[in-house]
């Protein structure tokens, strides 16, 4: 085992982006966890704008990362998000954010790859009535998956509420045989929590994902928010994470704009969370793995 170093490089798997610019780019703070005044009084006071952005990773020795379309603020329309990715080409890649049931949505996926080279698509969701989760893999959503197959982009799952979910899991590991080229990364580990102390929450609905090599898991910011509420030590996780999933398949992701941390700390956050991995390792987990699912041109 090794030390990670107070300033080994990080790549962000997971920041968002937001302007004061309600005229370019409205906002849409319904149905906000927040509330809605309280989100508008924070996009007022500290809106972090890609340039921000920018500025904090240079200042925390983040090599690059993905920004990730901001449901809260912003919805599915992702037209700041791709014009940050835009105008910064050589440090974010863009995740966009679209209902994968909307007929609309393979063509806008394509023109997306082409105009704008997105890399990732998120999706996200609450179960139905029934406990289900048919946005997921229904026959509609299924042609959405098959743009992103067709295109290489990375899937990235958010399904709610914050527990794991064996139905939402049985879902994804159908879609995960379905389309074995295709990487699926699950936001916020899956949603790690429960089951035995021994476990630190790697229940078995989550641990039987293992199985599948074209899925990868995110450990952001709220994660280890859960896990300080938990008692979970935060390096003894992700130590048990790399022995369980590989490293290769976990990353580390900021939850910047969305998490109200300072960034500085975030990042200090992540590299001791390393601290019980060897060099490489911390590599995979703290930028190799995000690198390869998110960095433009890394195929």
């Amino acid at each position: 085992m090794g030390q990670a170093t107070s300033r080994e490089p990080l790549y962000d798997s997971h920041a968002h982006v937001f302007t004061t610019d309600e005229t370019r780019y409205p906002t849409d703070t319904r149905n906000a966890r927040e509330g809605e005044e309280n989100l508008r009084r924070r996009i007022a006071a500290d809106p972090m704008t890609g340039e921000r952005l920018l500025r904090r990773w240079e200042a925390a020795g983040i090599v690059g990362g993905a920004a990730v379309q901001y449901n809260t603020i912003y919805k599915k329309d992702n037209r700041y998000l791709l014009d940050m990715a835009d105008a910064h080409p050589g440090h974010f890649s863009a995740v966009v954010m679209l209902d994968a049931q909307d007929p609309e949505s393979p063509a806008t996926i394509d023109r997306m790859v082409a105009d704008h080279g997105i890399v990732g698509l998120r999706l996200f969701g609450y179960p139905d009535a029934d406990g289900h989760y048919p946005w997921l893999d229904s026959e509609a959503a299924l042609k959405s998956w098959q743009a992103a197959d067709r295109h290489g982009l990375t899937m990235v799952i958010m399904y709610a509420p914050g527990v794991p979910s064996a139905a939402a899991l049985e879902r994804i590991a159908g879609l995960a045989c379905r389309f074995p080229r295709l990487r699926i990364a699950l936001d916020h580990f899956g949603w790690p929590g429960g089951g035995e102390p021994g476990s630190l929450g790697l229940v078995p609905e989550l641990v039987s994902m293992r199985r599948f090599r074209n899925v990868y898991f995110k450990l952001t910011t709220i994660n280890f928010q859960m896990f300080d509420k938990a008692g979970v030590d935060h390096a003894a996780f992700v130590r048990r994470a790399a022995d369980i999933m590989g490293a290769d398949h976990i990353m580390w992701g900021s939850d910047v704009g969305n998490t109200p941390d300072s960034y500085d700390g975030m990042a200090a956050q992540a590299r001791a969370s390393a601290f019980l991995l060897t060099p490489d390792e911390r590599r995979f987990y703290l930028r190799a793995t995000a690198r390869s699912l998110f960095q433009r041109g890394a195929l």
